[in-house]
């Protein structure tokens, strides 16, 4: 398996504070040029029912001829696309998007280059700075939009950079159901609970966890219920993830665990990315890597490398999501908190999808209500009152979801009782089966957590009786409780 090496740049900027000023009313659709490959079946097509739902001019539709492989050389990067798109590209474009079929991998011609001085890349990155006089393209070079305060548009250091985005996927139907799902979204908002795979990792790769834990506590404040995974491996499989809109994890090669049963699928509009360094290695397929299974199982977006990045090289999990909950475009979003461009990364999905600009009350009441409530009390100093009203609206609305929500935070506050004594008050008002077993699994995962072998005790007599409770026979999760029996010594 691959790892992500670590390595510290001196010419990486200091960290800039959000700014609270407003952005200026950019339409990205205007300067948006999309690229398609002219002798790849089904590429043209997609880039004109992009465009056509997009509202880009036909104009803006560039066709090239290139590989059809994922992966091409540096000469035929530069025959083919570089210099084909120099001077085709219109004066105006400062966004571009890369249909399927366009190879999206530059392989390495130097034998044994010195670390960070590497000439592979992506397709993507390297397109990126296309017009910033870059001489060279060995290693990264410093990407100026990267932890800017403001909106691309916004940012003069940035006029020289284009936002390099891709619309790819397994096959051609995925790539249409990401922009359907895009737009969808866009009109209601995206609602939904966020996922958080921890692995653990310390020293080196401390930087990686630290992305991670900013970014549970960016939801946190943003009012998203957040399931935060506290164990070494991936979120084991069978484990119940309802409503996922966000996903970020890391540290396996392969998609594995609970986001590959098949029984999982992301909620519409989702964003999700595991952090390897070949997640993106294979794009075009389902279950090889990361970004293509994950698309496969309903992801809207994701992100990831094509080659070893370097760990500060790679999107910095929590610059992304601060970026992207605040109304960003996906594209803002994801090189916003990507340090170098002529590098690995690629960004997957409608680059102007904006997930969180608009949030309509009527759809997803829970978690509408949650998030207004989490906000309102956004200078508490702790949690009490928020979590009374949350507990006042969840009775008003009769809402074991409500309750649910709540017990998630006070799992993250390490408050384990009080999350354990919601979650039973919760499984009392669901009346689905598989909402209640997902309150008995998660209470299991509390009483675990603090290895005290009467809490195990405790958590293997729950764990029976779910087991011998007929309406969770024929549920998924049914495999786990007896997985996690086993395991209890049961």
């Amino acid at each position: 398996m691959g790892m992500i090496r670590w390595i510290i740049f001196s010419w990486l900027p200091f960290a800039v504070p959000i700014s609270a000023q407003t952005a200026v009313d950019w339409q990205p659709a205007r300067v948006t040029s999309v690229v398609f490959n002219a002798d790849y079946p089904e590429s043209e097509s997609l880039a004109k029912y992009y465009a056509e739902r997009r509202g880009i001019p036909m104009e803006k539709l560039i066709g090239l001829h290139c590989s059809q492989e994922e992966a091409i050389t540096r000469e035929s990067y530069d025959e083919t696309i570089r210099e084909p798109l120099t001077s085709k590209l219109p004066a105006d474009t400062s966004l571009l998007v890369l249909m399927r079929g366009v190879p999206a991998m530059i392989i390495r011609q130097k034998e044994n280059p010195k670390p960070s001085k590497e000439d592979e890349a992506s397709v993507d990155s390297e397109l990126a700075c296309l017009r910033m006089g870059v001489s060279a393209l060995d290693g990264p070079v410093t990407n100026p939009y990267f932890n800017q305060p403001k909106r691309f548009a916004d940012t003069p250091s940035a006029a020289g950079m284009l936002l390099v985005g891709r619309l790819d996927a397994a096959s051609s139907d995925t790539v249409r159901r990401m922009i359907d799902d895009a737009l969808a979204v866009e009109k209601t908002g995206l609602r939904g609970r966020a996922v958080i795979d921890l692995a653990l990792k310390q020293g080196a790769y401390q930087e990686g966890e630290e992305w991670l834990r900013r970014s549970v506590e960016t939801y946190r404040r943003k009012g998203i219920p957040t399931y935060a995974d506290r164990y070494e491996p991936v979120i084991r499989d069978g484990w119940p993830l309802p409503d996922t809109v966000l996903y970020f994890g890391w540290y396996v090669d392969t998609i594995a665990g609970a986001l590959k049963n098949s029984s999982f699928r992301f909620k519409c509009g989702a964003v999700a990315c595991h952090l390897h360094s070949y997640s993106a290695g294979v794009i075009r397929t389902t279950t090889k890597n990361w970004v293509g299974p994950l698309l496969d199982r309903g992801a809207a977006a994701t992100m990831g490398n094509v080659w070893e990045p370097y760990l500060s090289l790679t999107v910095h999990f929590d610059v992304f999501n601060e970026r992207l909950l605040r109304g960003d475009t996906l594209i803002e979003a994801a090189w916003c908190a990507t340090p170098g461009l002529s590098w690995m990364s690629v960004v997957i999905g409608d680059p102007l999808y904006r997930p969180f600009a608009a949030l309509a009350l009527g759809v997803d009441r829970d978690y509408a209500i949650y998030k207004a409530i989490v906000e309102r009390h956004a200078s508490d100093p702790d949690s009490a009152k928020l979590k009374r009203e949350v507990l006042e609206a969840a009775q008003t609305r009769e809402s074991p979801q409500l309750i649910e929500f709540l017990s998630l935070l006070s799992s993250q506050e390490s408050k384990s009782t009080e999350a354990i004594n919601l979650l039973i008050h919760a499984r009392s008002l669901y009346q689905k089966p598989e909402d209640r077993l997902r309150t008995i699994i998660y209470e299991v995962e509390l009483l675990r957590r603090d290895h005290d072998r009467s809490k195990d005790q405790e958590a293997l007599k729950l764990l029976k009786s779910a087991a011998a409770d007929e309406s969770f026979k024929t549920l998924p999760g049914i495999q786990l409780v007896n997985q996690l029996i086993a395991e209890l010594g049961g």
